[in-house]
This record gives structure tokens, C-alpha cells and sequence, in this order.
């Protein structure tokens, strides 16, 4: 695969816009009656992200969260314990899906991800 070299500010835009399509697409799921799997391709790009810069990789996750429960219809709550389960399958194809990288990644996003919720914890 040949590598891109994308400014900051395109590569910002580049991922909130996948990460909104990616949201309203796992909310759309989720109101079908589906799990809160976040799909492969967010799973992907996660694990590029955890490799490359940790704190994006729990923004993307975290905003994630927050698009899918904007969109989700009313009454149908997108939880962060399901959103953890399902983006264990999703990450599948990378080695964070093995037992202890992901024990790492689901430490750090329930430690981390409550702060861009202004602390809740009731997610």
C-alpha cells in the first residue's frame, strides 16, 4: 500500500467526516436491532490510529460514541459497553484484537473516554 502524507488539518477533517458516517451508520444498526459493531473499517482505522497517535485513536472512539448516540432514534441508547464489545470484532484483522492488546485498549478508552463526556460515567 503506497502511504499519503496528509496535513493535520485535512487529516482532522478527512477523519471526523468518516467517523460521523461511521456513526450514523452504527446508530442505523443498532435501531435495526443489531450490535453496536462499529464495522471493519473503523476497526482499521482505530488500530492505525493506536499505533500512530493514541489520544486520536480515543477522540475517534469517543466522538464515535457521541455521533451514534446524536443519531440513534429515540429510546434506542448506543452504551459504551456495547460500542467496547462490538469494536473487539471489529478490530479482527489487527493485533489489537488479541486478549491482552485489547484488555490495553478497553483499559485506556473507559479511563479516558468519560472525560469527553464532561466525566460522566453512566455511558
Amino acid at each position: 500500500m503506497d502511504d499519503v502524507e496528509v496535513p493535520s488539518r485535512p487529516f482532522e477533517l478527512l477523519l471526523t467526516g468518516f467517523v460521523c458516517h461511521e456513526g450514523l451508520f452504527l446508530a442505523n444498526n443498532v435501531a435495526k436491532g443489531h450490535s453496536a459493531h462499529p464495522g471493519d473499517p473503523f476497526g482499521e482505522v482505530f488500530a492505525w490510529l493506536w499505533g500512530q497517535r493514541r489520544g486520536t485513536a480515543v477522540s475517534a472512539f469517543a466522538d464515535l460514541l457521541a455521533e451514534a448516540r446524536a443519531q440513534a432514534p429515540e429510546g434506542q441508547e448506543v452504551r459504551m459497553d456495547d460500542l467496547l464489545k462490538g469494536l473487539r470484532f471489529a478490530l479482527h484483522r489487527t493485533p489489537l484484537s488479541e486478549a491482552r492488546e485489547f484488555e490495553v485498549v478497553e483499559a485506556t478508552l473507559r479511563a479516558k473516554v468519560p472525560e469527553y463526556f464532561g466525566g460522566r460515567t453512566d455511558l
